[in-house]
């Protein structure tokens, strides 16, 4: 913008400095000038004129070097000045590394990565993936108490965190075929402590750094194509996971249960589990939405927004 207000600045000046010579009246003045007067009038004039052309040019020069001067700062393009690099940490289980991406982006996470870069203040988002299929949270629980990720929890600008379908599903293979719901609700609050350790762990190593907790949704749901008593189970679960985000100021819980409750838009992989590439499509919009709604330029005092989505361009 500043470009283009410089430039018709510029223009403006230029039209502004034009010199018209109006020489209407010469020749009715001619014959009453005497020719030496008339030599001596016409070399005034070319002074008169040189002198207009000179300091026209000096003007002209002045405000170029001007400009020149302001557009050593790249006004072309979209980053701040003081736009820095920045660290991405991607937490947790199978949705976190992105199984049953055909496009072999890792999920959500490089797709949230792009939309970040996109930001001003954002220079480059380093993305490190620590997903793993079949992730529980006592497991990752387990690695953050003997000091894995110290360094990167440390250094993270943004950590977002997956967890809490293999935790339901260590139930279901355990009691495939006595299965009760007083099963699950036996161990949720055991997962519910996991989590709660897990968040501890981190804020232990970086107290502000803003953490995006994504909740799971029933993969049963496309195998019945119906309500199953799993839904239920999976709300609850998720209810609690966003419960314990409201308790940290710079923490914000996406809801995705919704999302994939059935296969019409084809948003599941073919092992009909986990999403494809539509599929995470749809997950990433459902997170930045979410971001955007926690106010998350607020959260990292400014270092993340979504300015495309704000502008209504996604």
């Amino acid at each position: 913008m500043w470009r283009f207000f410089f430039i018709i600045i510029f223009v403006l000046s230029l039209a502004g400095c034009s010199v018209t010579i109006d020489s209407k009246n010469s020749e009715s003045n001619s014959d009453e000038l005497s020719q030496e007067q008339q030599q001596k009038d016409e070399t005034n004039g070319t002074d008169s004129v040189a002198e207009q052309d000179s300091e026209q040019n000096q003007d002209s020069n002045g405000f170029i070097d001007l400009l020149e001067n302001v557009f050593n700062i790249d006004w072309s393009t979209r980053v701040d000045i003081e736009a820095r690099d920045v660290r991405y940490l991607a937490l947790g289980d199978s949705l976190t590394r992105g199984v049953g991406d055909e496009t072999q982006e890792f999920g959500y996470t490089i797709r949230l990565q792009k939309e970040l870069e996109k930001w001003p203040a954002v220079k480059q988002v380093e993305l490190d993936n620590r997903g793993k299929n079949g992730r529980r949270s006592d497991q990752l629980l387990g690695l953050l108490q003997k000091g894995h990720y110290d360094e990167e929890i440390a250094e993270a600008d943004l950590i977002t965190l997956t967890l809490g379908g293999n935790d339901v599903m260590k139930v279901v293979k355990k009691h495939l075929f006595s299965m009760q719901k007083s099963m699950f609700d036996k161990q949720l609050p055991k997962f519910m402590v996991n989590y709660e350790e897990i968040m501890s762990e981190i804020r232990m190593r970086n107290p502000e750094v803003p953490i995006i907790l994504v909740g799971f949704y029933n993969p049963f749901s496309i195998i019945v194509d119906e309500t199953t008593p799993f839904d239920p189970i999976i709300h609850e679960w998720n209810i609690e996971i966003e419960k314990m985000a409201q308790q940290d100021e710079n923490a914000c819980f996406v809801s995705i249960e919704d999302l994939f409750t059935s296969n019409e838009d084809m948003v599941y992989h073919v092992d009909f589990f986990h999403p494809n590439s539509a599929g995470y499509d749809r997950m990433t919009r459902r997170i930045i939405e979410t971001m955007q709604q926690c106010n998350i330029k607020e959260m990292s005092d400014g270092l993340f927004g979504f300015e495309e989505w704000e502008n209504g361009n996604e």
